[in-house]
């Protein structure tokens, strides 16, 4: 049996209720700069969890759109532009301040997330949990965003630094909200609980363990118990 020895956050749909305003910036982006529409249920079904880039690059070939390169870097400074105009400050979702609070004080907590720093710091900062945090991996510390098991085996790579026994893969717990995130977790070899924020419990079946809200595993024994009992 493995005892837990980090737990590695991702952020939108996770910690924070951002993804509608990534949405919008998104849906913004592409109908002034292309004419093209991108609906609520195509980005929940097919994009989200993407980095913005990952995400510009599949839209465009879903839609079989080709744009030059300096076009496509356009469409990523607009996007976050508009995302900053929307004034983004999305909620903490329910659960989670309760959670890192309390994990941060027993374990190593790191975010992997296909965010960008800019936009995950000034949420958890505002929030007071960013010093619960050690190691923060935005999508432009990474070069494969999610479902690609980088930005998660880097943020254990960033907390082993500092530990003088190493944790391995499968004494981290991954916090995602959704498939692709999931599925990243189960690739980089951790184990994974999924919240039911952006997909519904049978979408996230990969998981370990499926919960409605972080509000289910804020007593750290009892996950502690838990992920003891994974084996």
């Amino acid at each position: 049996m493995t005892d837990l020895g980090a737990l590695i956050f991702d952020f939108d749909g996770t910690i924070a209720d951002s993804e509608p305003f990534h949405l919008a910036a998104f849906q913004r982006t592409f109908s002034e700069e292309l004419g093209l529409e991108l609906t609520e249920a195509q980005y929940r079904d097919r994009y989200l969890a993407f980095d913005d880039r990952t995400m510009v690059r599949a839209f465009l070939a879903d839609r079989e759109a080709e744009v030059e390169p300096a076009r496509f870097e356009r469409l990523l400074e607009v996007k976050e532009a508009h995302y900053e105009a929307l004034g983004a400050s999305p909620r903490i979702l329910p659960g989670a301040a309760e959670l890192i609070r309390a994990a941060s004080a027993r374990w190593p907590l790191a975010v992997a997330s296909g965010a960008l720093e800019g936009e995950i710091r000034p949420v958890l900062e505002a929030a007071g949990l960013l010093d619960c945090f050690g190691p923060i991996v935005s999508a432009e510390m990474v070069e494969r965003g999610k479902p690609d098991p980088e930005s998660f085996l880097t943020a254990l790579g960033r907390i082993n630094e500092a530990l003088p026994v190493k944790i391995r893969p499968e004494g981290c717990l991954v916090l995602e909200d959704s498939v692709a995130g999931v599925g990243s977790g189960r690739a980089a070899g951790m184990r994974v609980l999924a919240v039911t924020n952006s997909f519904p419990r049978e979408a996230l079946s990969g998981a370990d363990r499926v919960v409605d809200s972080l509000e289910e595993i804020a007593d750290t024994d009892a996950l502690a118990a838990w992920f003891l009992e994974l084996g």
